[in-house]
């Protein structure tokens, strides 16, 4: 499973598909990311924030 963080409210969230789409400067991969409050996106990896080791361990936010 591959997770990142939402980027409406920050908690985990699931990259669900990939897709690599056709631009001006050539292919630029693009990725669904929904979280658990059920926001979803379409948007460039290159925008993805990766979350911080334990969230990805555990599925729940690092605590601080």
């Amino acid at each position: 499973m591959d997770m990142t963080n939402c980027p409406e409210c920050g908690v985990i969230a699931e990259i669900v598909d990939r897709h690599v789409l056709q631009s001006t400067d050539g292919p630029i991969e693009h990725a669904r990311v929904r979280c658990a409050e059920q926001h979803t996106f379409f948007m460039p990896v290159a925008s993805l924030e990766r979350p911080p080791a334990a969230s990805r361990r555990t599925g729940r936010p690092a605590q601080r």
